[in-house]
């Protein structure tokens, strides 16, 4: 007897409470508080509104125009202010309709594109706090989003090359526009 994965018995997995939560947020109606699925929905991991503050940024500049702004990054190195990278990013954290023409277009993702994720930040901020790590090392950043850890090690670190990617072409845009501003 073959016996059904997808039962009623069995823990619904991560991906499935994600789009749950999408689909709450595009088709809102009232929720049964009985069920059960709710609770997973809360311990599904979601993005931080502000990050974890561990590299010092401000908004430098906000086209209201345009979706976009600009921000600096202060790196902290030794105890004091460091180098400063200036990042083109989203202002309002969310996507819209041509984010997901370009992504259906070029069959990939947009999630480095949607906001500056806490882990870019977390990763920036190990990178500075092991720098020799990277001391005469070629280093790719491969899915990079908006690059912070990649343009933080090319910028605080002795690597030999750093090379930043990511397979969405408005993200590798992002990259080449901020790589031009801190040149």
């Amino acid at each position: 007897m073959e016996t059904n994965s997808n039962s009623a018995s069995s823990k619904p997995s991560a991906s499935s409470l994600r789009w749950k939560i999408l689909r709450r947020a595009v088709l809102p109606r009232a929720t049964n508080p009985e069920d059960g699925s709710q609770l997973g929905l809360k311990l599904v991991s979601r993005k931080a509104p502000k990050g974890f503050n561990l590299i010092p940024c401000q908004r430098l500049h906000h086209d209201h125009e345009s979706r976009d702004a600009r921000f600096c990054y202060t790196l902290p190195t030794q105890g004091c202010p460091g180098p400063k990278l200036v990042l083109t990013q989203r202002m309002d954290n969310n996507a819209d309709l041509s984010d997901f023409e370009i992504c259906n277009r070029h069959n990939i993702d947009n999630t480095g594109l949607v906001c500056q994720w806490p882990s870019e930040d977390v990763l920036a901020y190990f990178c500075l706090s092991h720098a020799d790590m990277f001391r005469s090392k070629r280093v790719i950043e491969l899915g990079s989003g908006y690059g912070l850890a990649g343009l933080t090690i090319a910028a605080a670190t002795e690597a030999l090359e750093v090379v930043i990617s990511d397979g969405n072409p408005q993200v590798v845009d992002c990259i080449l526009l901020t790589s031009s501003c801190n040149l």
